[in-house]
């Protein structure tokens, strides 16, 4: 019987150490996971705000390309002509007072692409 414990001991050492690498290898798998999930949510967060200014950057393309644009940036307008051209614009965007600068570039560029 004696003889036995001479080899359980050493087996029971193996079995420790390897169960303690695992357990190290799982803390540093969970590690990793936390911080696979953060760089996710940050990348999400990105093309959400990539897909806004792409959306922004088109509305104000299609505004800045307009005929209507180079009428009102014209050198050669004077003060009454330009006046009248702006209230051509607005009349003609139906652009209401109340709403936000991004809604009124947005409706503006929706308008001006058809």
């Amino acid at each position: 019987m004696a003889a036995w414990i001479w080899v359980l001991i050493p087996l029971a050492v193996l079995l420790l150490g390897g169960f303690s690498e695992w357990l190290k290898f799982k803390a540093k798998q969970q590690q990793l996971g936390a911080s696979t999930g953060e760089l996710e949510a940050s990348v999400a967060s990105l093309e959400t705000q990539l897909a806004a200014a792409e959306r922004r950057l088109r509305n104000l393309e299609a505004i800045v390309t307009s005929q209507l644009w180079d009428v009102l940036h014209d050198g050669s307008l004077s003060g009454p002509e330009k006046e009248r051209a702006l209230a051509a614009a607005r009349a003609e965007l139906h652009l209401p007072d109340e709403e936000s600068d991004a809604d009124r570039v947005e409706q503006m560029a929706r308008r001006l692409r058809v």
